[in-house]
């Protein structure tokens, strides 16, 4: 159905990938609808993690019809994670990571609020074409998968239709969710992985994106009006530009070991977080250095 290739790039959304996904990941919650999105002090979903909102901006954007520009653009994908206070924990206090969860919002009397196909809202209108957008968007939030997760982090994969030296490609895009124990603040950093010959997923060769929690982008879709057929877009007509704003982290060799596991373990998570923070270390040294020299001429 062409809807579905509407909603196949638009956010952390399915591609091809998906059907290739390991069988026994579990999906990862979807956000009930009627939750607000902005309440730190809820005991429940009370982390902005990502915000993200498509914006039609490059490419042949005047092939896109009106109604299906609006009804895009009308769903912010949504990712909140749930910190609490570590249970009995002594002074000081520590915070775990409950849960991550996903889903899509629009604004409710003033206030972001997680939507659903069969949830209504006075005073939000939303037409056949919004509607039926939703409905596909909701469905694809099931091919988004856990691969890992402990007290203080949560890995997803999520395949997705990237643009890549003017052609949309399958890759998948990996987020990892973090938070401080001793602050319980938020982050977050993603990663493309493409699949090899015989399955096995490996880093895309460019830097990691390092993301501070709470971050609202307008996330730019790029048109390739060649997947259009009778007016209508296919599956591989639209594509995301780019990662999620942020910091740029180069791989090292134990980073990029890391990070193409299908699934981890706990080990491998604490693998995968050492070697992240080694990276970040790495690059706050590097910018040190270089304040200091550009200080001292």
């Amino acid at each position: 159905m062409w809807i579905a290739a509407v909603c196949s790039s638009l956010a952390l959304t399915p591609s091809d990938a998906a059907e290739e996904s390991v069988p026994d990941r579990p999906i990862v919650t979807v956000i009930a609808a009627g939750t607000m999105v902005d309440e730190p002090e809820r005991d429940r979903w009370n982390r902005i993690v990502l915000l993200a909102t498509p914006r039609f901006t490059s490419g042949d954007t005047a092939d896109v019809s009106e109604s299906i520009t609006n009804a895009v653009s009308q769903f912010t994908f949504t990712i909140l994670a749930t910190v609490r206070p570590t249970a009995d924990a002594t002074e000081p206090a520590t915070y775990d990571l409950v849960e991550v969860g996903i889903g899509y919002s629009v604004p409710v009397n003033g206030q972001l609020t997680v939507i659903a196909p069969d949830a209504q809202f006075p005073g939000v209108p939303i037409d056949f074409m919004g509607r039926q957008v939703l409905s596909a968007e909701q469905k694809s939030l099931g091919d988004i998968t856990r691969v890992g997760a402990n007290d203080t982090a949560f890995v997803f994969d999520s395949p997705t239709i990237t643009l890549r030296d003017d052609e949309h490609i399958n890759l998948v895009v990996r987020h990892m969710v973090r938070i401080d124990r001793r602050s319980g603040a938020c982050s977050s950093c993603a990663w493309l992985l493409e699949a090899g010959s015989n399955g096995s997923l490996a880093p895309v060769d460019e830097p990691l994106r390092l993301i501070d929690g709470g971050t609202r982008e307008e996330r730019s879709i790029h048109v390739d009006g060649r997947r259009f057929m009778f007016g209508f877009p296919t599956k591989q007509a639209f594509a995301v530009e780019d990662l999620p704003p942020g910091r740029r982290i180069d791989w090292s060799t134990t980073l990029r070991t890391a990070a193409d596991a299908p699934a981890y373990t706990a080990p491998a998570l604490d693998t995968l977080t050492a070697a992240l923070d080694a990276a970040i270390a790495s690059l706050r040294t590097l910018r040190s250095a270089e304040s200091s020299n550009a200080a001292g001429e």
